[in-house]
C-alpha cells in the first residue's frame, strides 16, 4: 500500500468551474433511461463542481444544488456532504432531477469532540441533460452544520467505482500528508482512473461544542487541490484529486494544519 505522494504525480487539467482532472472525456450513446453504451478514451476529469452550506448554525431540512452546466450522458456524479450528529446518527440518502440512481458509499460518523457527520455517494452511466442542469437533492433530516459538495466526473465507464474507503482521526497532531483515507486497490485494466477525495477538519472552526479555529487540511504530496468549503469559522473542508495510470494500492493524502480530529471520504472511478 501507498499514499498518492510524489510517485502518482500527473498531469490535470483543471477546467474554469474550479473542477481537476486528467485527459479529455469518454463517448457514449445514450438511450436516455440511464443505460448507455461507453468506451473510455482518455482518463476521467472533474469538468464542474458546486456546493451548498448552512448559513452559522441555521436549522435546515432537504439540501438541493444545481450543476452550473448541462451535465452529459454517461458521466458519473460524485456528491460528499456532513451534517452535526451531535443528536445522533442520521439516514442520508441523494436524488437528483434526472431521476439517476444515488448509491451510498461510506458514513462516517465522528462522535466526540467532532460530532459531525461526512458521507459520499455517487451516480453511474447518468442520463445527461438537454436544457435545465440537474438538481441534486440530499434528503435528510432537519439539522444544522449542513454542507454538500457535487461533482460531475466525465471519461468515466459505464460501471465506473473502483473502489472507496472513508477514515475518521482524532486528536490528530499536525504534519504533512497524514490524513489519510484508503487503500483502495487498483488494477491495470481500470487505469486510468481518477481518485476523487474530500477531507473535513471536524473540531476546526466554530461549532456547537467549540472549535479550535483552525480550518481544513490542505492536500497532500501527488494530490491536486481543487476547491475548499464549509466555512463555519473557518473554511473547514478540501477537495481534492489524483490521476491513478497503473496498478496500485493508493491512498489519498492530504495535510493537517493543527491538533485537531479529521474525517476523510475518497473513491477511485474510471
Amino acid at each position: 500500500m501507498r499514499s498518492i505522494l510524489g510517485a502518482v504525480l500527473v498531469s490535470l487539467t483543471v477546467c474554469g468551474c474550479g473542477g481537476g482532472g486528467g485527459g479529455g472525456a469518454s463517448s457514449s450513446t445514450s438511450t436516455g433511461t440511464g443505460t448507455s453504451t461507453s468506451t473510455q478514451s482518455a482518463a476521467p476529469q472533474v469538468v464542474q463542481t458546486n456546493t451548498f452550506q448552512t448559513t452559522s448554525n441555521n436549522d435546515s431540512g432537504n439540501s438541493p444544488v444545481q450543476f452550473k452546466t448541462a451535465t452529459k450522458a454517461g458521466d458519473t456524479i460524485w456528491v460528499a456532504v456532513t451534517l452535526s450528529d451531535f443528536a445522533g446518527v442520521h439516514t442520508i440518502s441523494v436524488s437528483d432531477t434526472q431521476n439517476n440512481v444515488f448509491t451510498l458509499l461510506d458514513q462516517e460518523n465522528d462522535g466526540t469532540p467532532g460530532t459531525q457527520t461526512v458521507a459520499h455517494f455517487y451516480a453511474a452511466n447518468i442520463i445527461g441533460d438537454t436544457t435545465t442542469p440537474d438538481t441534486v437533492t440530499v434528503v435528510w433530516s432537519t439539522e444544522n452544520y449542513k454542507g454538500v459538495l457535487i461533482a460531475e466526473i466525465s471519461g468515466t465507464t459505464a460501471a465506473p467505482l473502483v473502489g472507496h474507503a472513508g477514515n475518521i482521526q482524532d486528536g490528530l497532531a499536525a504534519g504533512s500528508n497524514n490524513v489519510l483515507a484508503g487503500p483502495i486497490d487498483v488494477t491495470s485494466a481500470q487505469t486510468p482512473a481518477l481518485l476523487v477525495a474530500l477531507s473535513m477538519n471536524t473540531t476546526g472552526g466554530a461549532s456547537d461544542t467549540g472549535g479550535s479555529g483552525f480550518g481544513g487540511p490542505a492536500a497532500g504530496s501527488g494530490m491536486i487541490q481543487v476547491a475548499t468549503m464549509w466555512d463555519w469559522g473557518a473554511t473547514l473542508a478540501t477537495f481534492a484529486t489524483a490521476s491513478v495510470t497503473g496498478a496500485e494500492s493508493v491512498s489519498s493524502a492530504f495535510n493537517a494544519p493543527d491538533t485537531d480530529s479529521y474525517v476523510t471520504v475518497a473513491a477511485v472511478f474510471h
